[in-house]
């Protein structure tokens, strides 16, 4: 939709200074450094909120898992060592920890190595259930995971390029 404008150059500036904002907006979202190697767990909470799952792992480290949700490309592990201090940050949404995922892994050695799914859907005909993580490349992806319904384990991976729908309207 063209929309005339008046004299001058006032409202092609007031465009660029919404479009300036919501770019710093959206960029400041991604940009944000969640922590740094010897923060204690106070500094963790305060900085990142709850976690959504604390697992303990059998040296007497816990891993805090921060997923980004189902709009987030992101999810972090962080990994406070028995001294409560942070040893190890991880993003695992990457073709590093994507490429770990192979058949016969169970549901929880999935959900230990990349967090919580952003979607879970079930195809009964197939005996499927898909867990989907979105995340970023160059483009926008997701990464699909195949699960057997019956054995619980993992049948096989996909990597989807995002499609976006185009308004032709324009």
């Amino acid at each position: 939709m063209i929309v005339p404008h008046r004299e001058g150059i006032m409202p092609r500036a007031l465009t660029l200074l919404s479009f300036a904002a919501l770019a710093a907006s959206l960029w400041s979202c991604a940009a944000v450094s969640p922590v740094a190697g010897g923060m204690d767990e106070m500094q963790v909470r305060a900085r990142m909120g709850k976690p959504e799952t604390v697992r303990n792992n059998p040296d007497g480290s816990e891993t805090w898992e921060y997923p980004g949700g189902p709009l987030g490309r992101q999810t972090y592990m962080v990994t406070l060592g028995p001294d409560h201090a942070v040893k190890d940050v991880r993003q695992v949404l990457s073709e590093e920890y994507f490429s770990k995922v192979v058949p016969g892994m169970s549901r929880e050695q999935v959900r230990q190595l990349l967090g919580k799914p952003g979607e879970v859907s079930t195809y009964s005909a197939r005996e499927e259930e898909v867990w989907s993580w979105r995340y970023q490349q160059q483009n926008p992806m997701f990464f699909h995971v195949m699960f057997d319904r019956s054995t619980g384990t993992v049948r096989t991976t996909q990597r989807l390029e995002e499609v976006r729908m185009m308004d032709h309207d324009s």
